[in-house]
This record gives C-alpha cells, structure tokens and sequence, in this order.
C-alpha cells in the first residue's frame, strides 16, 4: 500500500495549522502552547521526510531525524523548567495575578 504525495502534503499541513491554531487560542497555558508549538515542528519534519524520500535524497531524512531528536531535548528540559515553576508558583498558566 503506498500513500500519495497529496495526502502527505495534505497531513503535514494539517498538522501545521492545527499547532498554529492551539498556539494562538491558548496562549496563557505555557505546557498546551508547547504541545502545539511540537504539533508545527513535527508537520514541517514530516513535510521534509515526505520530499527526501520523493526526490531520492537522504539529507532531508537526516535533517528530519536531527531535528526529532533536539525537540525530545527540548521538551525534556521544558517540562524540567514547568515542574519548577510548578512547585515554585502551584500553576502554570500566565493569567496575569500572582496566584492570591
């Protein structure tokens, strides 16, 4: 079974704006705006998986896995940082009052 390139393209767009919607509409809650900041990178990833694979050129799978790996680092010391500001302030949310 093999998937066309439109469907591919259509999926990592997809992906794209979704994150860029939940980025947008949840700008308060700091862990869901990072969870949708991922959703846009991981769609551009797939989006230069999608092409490395049609055109025969490796680096972009190469490129795709590096990336991959520095958002795992990335959302480790994320979370590493919430828990912190968790333990510190008992929220995580940036509404505006200082937790009173």
């Amino acid at each position: 079974m093999t998937v066309d390139v439109p469907v591919i393209l259509t999926v990592s767009s997809f992906l794209v704006f979704f994150g860029l919607w939940g980025a947008l509409r949840r700008r308060g809650d700091l862990m869901r705006v990072l969870l949708a900041l991922q959703l846009v990178f991981l769609g551009a990833l797939f989006n230069f998986s999608m092409g490395s694979a049609l055109f025969f050129e490796p680096s972009g799978l190469i490129f795709a896995l590096f990336a991959a790996c520095l958002t795992g680092l990335q959302t480790a010391s994320a979370m590493a940082v919430f828990l912190l500001c968790f333990k510190k302030h008992g929220r995580l949310s940036d509404d505006g009052n200082d937790g009173e």
